[in-house]
């Protein structure tokens, strides 16, 4: 889908890092994508390619390492076999005989070697070269030779993210040819369809998103209207027709937040830059509204600490301030792994932690300087009124 420059300029496309304009009523004639009446209430955003990846329905791929399978064998001959031998028991005894049904074998390799990308191509070759050498002698690729075929009901792949996270991968032929695709790639990273980027509430898939490609000087027209009395949203292409429709229009309201959050977290728009850049891999984004810091014993976060400090707030006035920041927090997080130049790769996890301003209602009257501090940071759009409380960040160390 082709997308169109718009009044969005830069002298380096890939330093304003954006998710969505703010919406405006528009005169878009709703006949080109809509047939009939009863249409109205129309409003139009401009989306960058980051929330056009997240917002697009269609399938992605994103890679996966393949580690191993999980076998299942038929089970009409054992069953046959049990219902043969329950005759020979009495009549009150078969009811509590079940027998068992054969279990599925599971395969997982122990092979735990990754070959880095090198600046240095035929270095990298000849380790690839060692590790296929190396690969025959795993656990997996030493089985899968051993089984036949013609005594497998269904053959399932099973693969692991950089996340650790395990999942299940469909394998397409028959059992001879699923059985010549583990050998040829267990132990390997493998091309993976996913459903879409919107993975879960709130959760996106980061890795099939080119990063690299990004222009910021790029933007979709996303428009939203009433028709029968629903909202509906689509996204268009370049010839003004419909490129895809939303699955959910609460995702606009993703939208809104994560640019709230970009805007606000010069962490988190750092470390989208470096995935621009291509010094780290994107993995995961997850919108969290049910987020619960607590706030109540730990150091308040630096906006407060600055504030208190400036504003002089004695440590009994302080006190009631705490109850307030465990409320209406909405948490960002973002998974990526910088690049480690041939070292361990370790993921990052980043947490924007925005505040909704409603949560201060009651420092207005008892604490109106803090109140009026904090509302000077403020970012509004339409999915509310929040500043950033929080960002934190550390590596996950229990890969």
């Amino acid at each position: 889908m082709t997308a169109t420059k718009t009044e969005r300029k830069s002298s380096d496309l890939n330093s304003d890092i954006w998710i969505i304009s703010k919406g405006k009523d528009s005169q878009f004639d709703l006949s080109a994508i809509e047939s009939g009446k009863n249409t109205d209430a129309v409003r139009e955003y401009q989306i960058s390619d980051i929330a056009h990846y997240l917002l697009n329905p269609n399938p992605i791929e994103v890679e996966k390492r393949l580690v191993g399978c999980e076998i299942h064998y038929p089970q009409r001959t054992i069953t046959k076999i049990i219902e043969n031998i329950k005759r020979v028991f009495p009549r009150r005894l078969r009811k509590n005989w079940h027998g068992s049904a054969i279990p599925p074998e599971v395969l997982i390799s122990n092979c735990k070697i990754k070959i880095p990308s090198l600046k240095d191509k035929d270095l990298e070759s000849h380790l690839n070269t060692i590790y296929e050498a190396l690969r025959a002698y795993d656990a997996v690729s030493k089985r899968l030779p051993q089984l036949d075929p013609y005594k497998i009901a269904h053959l399932i792949g099973i693969c692991q993210d950089i996340g650790g996270n395990f999942s299940y991968l469909k394998l397409q032929g028959s059992i001879d040819d699923k059985l010549k695709y583990l050998n040829n790639y267990v132990s390997k990273n493998v091309g993976v369809l996913l459903r879409k980027a919107h993975i879960a509430e709130g959760l996106f898939e980061m890795r099939g998103f080119d990063f690299g490609a990004y222009d910021s000087g790029r933007a979709h027209r996303l428009i939203t209207y009433q028709k029968n009395g629903k909202r509906r949203s689509c996204v268009l292409d370049s010839n003004n027709k419909v490129g895809y429709a939303l699955d959910d229009t609460e995702l606009i309201k993703y939208m809104l937040l994560l640019g709230q959050s970009l805007e606000a977290d010069a962490n988190l728009k750092n470390a989208f830059g470096l995935c621009i850049q291509k010094q780290a891999h994107p993995f995961k984004l997850f919108l969290n509204k049910q987020l619960e810091v607590d706030y109540s014993k730990s150091p308040f976060p630096k906006i407060y600490r600055d504030i208190l400090k400036a504003k002089n707030i004695a440590p009994n006035q302080q006190n009631l301030i705490r109850p307030a920041l465990n409320y209406l927090q909405i948490g960002i997080s973002f998974n990526y792994i910088p690049q480690s130049n041939g070292a361990e790769e370790k993921m990052m996890t980043l947490i924007s932690v925005l505040h909704d301003l409603r949560a201060l209602d009651l420092l207005r009257k008892n604490l109106p300087q803090v109140y009026d501090e904090i509302s000077k940071t403020v970012s509004i759009s339409e999915a509310g009124k929040f500043y950033l409380l929080d960002s934190i960040e550390g590596f996950n160390h229990d890969e």
